[in-house]
């Protein structure tokens, strides 16, 4: 169960700052790309994304993506960030984890890994040995797969919840058909 429970679950990215990374001895970040950086589907990140990882990067956190998606959509939204990036990466499994540690040189217990999706990106993190952040999705719209976890990652949540007294995200509202 441990690998499974966030360590930090915040409303997104933007939640994170140089000093919130400073204050858990960390200096490197993982972020997730669906639903984390740029709505499923999505390449380009946000003006206020862009500009949060920016500061982040300027304020001496290493960054860099990791996801499971193809390089192409990938490779632009890292580009728009001016970070590093590796696709494919098969979360949660650790080969993915381990190239983009590598990337950044870093190890796992300075790093923390953002993402939205408790049997991929908290699961991988915490496996890996990293800070595992999770966040809420950006859009109701996911990955077929995806919507198949995402019950049992409510219950899972929900059950922490009560046990933990953790905070739970509450679901992003429909925006019309997906």
């Amino acid at each position: 169960m441990e690998r499974l429970t966030p360590d930090q679950i915040v409303d997104s990215v933007l939640a994170l700052s140089p000093d919130w990374f400073r204050a858990r001895g960390l200096c490197a970040l993982i972020l997730d790309l669906d639903n984390t950086l740029v709505p499923y589907g999505g390449r380009k990140p946000s003006a206020d994304v862009l500009a949060h990882v920016g500061l982040l990067v300027a304020g001496g956190i290493k960054a860099a993506i990791l996801s499971n998606a193809g390089p192409y959509r990938t490779r632009s939204a890292a580009a728009e960030l001016g970070i590093p990036f590796v696709a494919h990466a098969g979360k949660p499994g650790l080969r993915g984890y381990r190239s983009v540690l590598q990337a950044m040189a870093s190890r796992p217990e300075q790093t923390a890994a953002v993402g939205d999706q408790v049997f991929r990106d908290v699961l991988g993190a915490k496996s890996a040995g990293c800070y595992a952040v999770l966040v809420r999705p950006l859009s109701p719209r996911d990955f077929p797969g995806t919507r198949l976890l995402r019950l049992p990652e409510r219950l899972l949540l929900n059950y922490l919840a009560r046990q933990r007294a953790t905070p739970v995200p509450r679901p992003v509202p429909p925006s019309g058909p997906a």
